[in-house]
């Protein structure tokens, strides 16, 4: 079921109906209302006369409903009406960028919209936040279309503007480009580099690495080809590592269920309190990085978290979230009991001075690890995103532990307003506050608001003050 949901994260939206709730002999909630049902309701929305925030969301979620029935000409249509609505929204532009890039198969198109929005937001003051997307797609595109040379230029430019966890788009077209254009050795080194940031986790590159070693030695020894992978990869997390020590953090690895590895960053502060970061799914712990900086400082010691198939703890047998297997999925919620683990039993922290903070569809693993792995904690839910067609999950929710919750939603994320509100339906008498913040956008983006980073402090003071540090 999981893998209908991560599809429509891809774009930040689900959507379901609220009023199509039955329960069945086992008082489990049944949310499915069928996409053509969801897909006429929200034309109805968007033929109505509502706010640009609320439209703009609406108009997300249908585009990808559209995309997820094959309605190509009706997604299309649902993103350019975003544009029209306002032409210098940013994420909608790159989002339009790659649906005609990922399913349109237009690299001409997604170009020309590229660069009108290259024109424009090079020129804003200061520079629009996901420009350096903007810039990475005009490289794929520009590599899609055979110039690799300006495909290099506007890879440059992708890298200057991303954070290093964040340019690996840009990176692989840089590397791409480069075998393109004949300059192997250059591509050969930025394959290696692609392999080491990424753990190993896209056969592509590793085949294409292969393909440079063949074309230069005839052959190749199998052997020597894993040591050279294993000692890239080993020597991109001992530089993880030494970046994080400059930083005044440090690097944790842990095992999962499985025996798999799972990479963290701590951060420890002076008191008595923690903080445990999950990020979104499909997202990467250092999204969090700012805000466990300022927790820190402020004496909370914090704990980010990469699952299995996340960020840095990827590999070959863990690729990225979208490609992992079902048995893998499911064992998310380990991941995280993992790390909770690691701050009781290790760093000895009493479980009622640690909170979780989570983004989006990763509420349904927090909330799974509450249920079946007993993670009895403080949790902060950012947009959490339930999916409405797993049945495990409202259970999950139905008999969660009655701890405190804070969950922060933007009035116009809608299927997030929904997943609160089934939420407070199946626990009413539970401690779970509510925060409706507007025009904030969804999960970890909430904390660029520096108001609503405040709210969070401020709540996770109060539970933290109101219980004796003990476990």
């Amino acid at each position: 079921m999981r893998t209908l949901l991560a599809g429509i994260i891809a774009c930040g939206v689900l959507a379901t109906s609220a009023s199509a709730q039955q329960s069945d002999s086992t008082g489990t909630v049944d949310t499915r209302p069928s996409v053509r049902a969801q897909i006429e309701r929200l034309e109805r929305l968007t033929s109505g006369d509502i706010g640009p925030d609320k439209m703009t969301v609406y108009l997300r979620w249908l585009a990808d409903l559209y995309t997820g029935t094959g309605d190509l000409d009706g997604a299309q249509g649902a993103y350019q009406r975003i544009l029209v609505l306002d032409p210098y929204d940013l994420g909608s532009s790159n989002l339009l960028a790659m649906f005609l890039l990922d399913q349109r198969k237009k690299p001409d198109d997604a170009l020309e919209l590229l660069d009108q929005t290259i024109g424009w937001a090079s020129q804003a003051q200061p520079p629009p936040l996901y420009l350096g997307q903007t810039y990475a797609l005009q490289a794929r595109a520009l590599r899609e279309l055979g110039r690799y040379d300006e495909a290099l230029a506007a890879s440059d430019r992708a890298t200057e503007r991303l954070d290093p966890d964040a340019a690996e788009d840009a990176l692989r077209t840089q590397a791409v480009s480069l075998k393109e254009l004949g300059k192997r050795d250059d591509a050969e080194k930025a394959f290696v580099h692609l392999i080491g940031v990424t753990g190993g986790s896209n056969a592509d590159d590793i085949n294409a690495l292969i393909a440079l070693e063949t074309a230069k030695k005839g052959s190749i020894d199998a052997g020597q080809l894993r040591a050279q992978v294993k000692k890239t990869i080993d020597d991109a997390r001992h530089e993880r590592e030494e970046y994080l020590r400059h930083d005044g953090a440090e690097m944790i690895v842990l095992e999962g269920e499985g025996h798999v590895r799972l990479e963290g960053t701590l951060r420890r502060g002076k008191g008595k309190n923690a903080v445990l970061f999950v990020p979104d799914l499909g997202g990467r712990r250092s999204a969090y990085t700012p805000y466990a900086q300022l927790l820190a400082l402020d004496g909370v010691t914090t704990f980010a978290i990469d699952p299995r198939g996340h960020g840095d703890s990827r590999c070959d047998s863990l690729p990225s979230f979208l490609e992992l297997s079902l048995d893998h999925r499911e064992r998310i919620a380990s991941d995280i009991a993992a790390a909770r683990r690691y701050l009781t039993d290790t760093l000895k922290f009493p479980v009622n001075r640690i909170a979780v903070v989570v983004a989006g569809a990763a509420s349904t693993d927090v909330e799974d690890a509450m249920h079946g792995q007993n993670l009895d904690t403080i949790v902060v839910h950012l947009s959490p995103v339930f999916d409405p067609l797993d049945r495990d999950v409202a259970s999950a929710i139905a008999f969660r532990p009655p701890r405190p919750a804070l969950v922060m939603v933007s009035e116009e994320d809608m299927y997030s307003v929904q997943s609160v509100n089934a939420m407070q339906a199946a626990q009413p008498d539970h401690p779970i506050t509510v925060r409706t913040v507007r025009s904030s956008g969804h999960g970890v983006t909430l904390l660029h608001r520096p108001e609503n980073f405040a709210v969070i402090t401020e709540w996770l003071d109060g539970q933290f003050g109101t219980e004796p540090a003990s476990r």
